[in-house]
């Protein structure tokens, strides 16, 4: 019985030990997603701000000087495939964060789980102990 207490109890530990380091490895991921999203939020930015500059010498709002109208759309159309490549990049990493979110709330209903299973095997194993000590049977 004692062996089997401290089988499980070594069980327990390594389990604990176990469900920290994927903790850990979600939260590394997680740092690491909000750090490329900080990233392109910048490149989405700068991207922003030559895009109204474009904007503005196609319009013949500024100064262009003689810089040739088709090399300016083609500018336009690269820098639109460049936006959409950065939304598409940003929707992918919010999907993985949100991954990650599901997983950890997945880990600690789990937890909440084993330790109900934990107590009410307690509980019982008291309950057998109390009846098997019991002048009733």
């Amino acid at each position: 019985a004692k062996r089997s207490l401290r089988r499980r109890r070594k069980l327990e530990k390594e389990t604990k030990q176990l469900i920290k380091q994927e903790e850990l490895k979600r939260l590394h991921k997680a740092q690491a997603i909000q750090r490329q999203l900080e990233e392109l939020e910048e490149r989405q930015r700068a991207l922003e701000i030559f895009g109204v500059k474009l904007e503005r010498k196609l319009r013949g709002e500024s100064d262009s000087g003689a810089q040739d109208e088709t090399q300016m759309l083609h500018e336009w159309f690269e820098l639109v495939l460049e936006k959409n490549k950065l939304m598409r990049y940003e929707s992918e990493l919010l999907i993985i964060a949100q991954e990650l979110e599901l997983e950890d709330h997945q880990s600690r209903l789990e937890q909440k789980l084993r330790e109900k299973k934990a107590i009410d095997g307690k509980s019982m194993a008291r309950v057998r102990m109390l009846i098997s000590h019991s002048s009733l049977w």
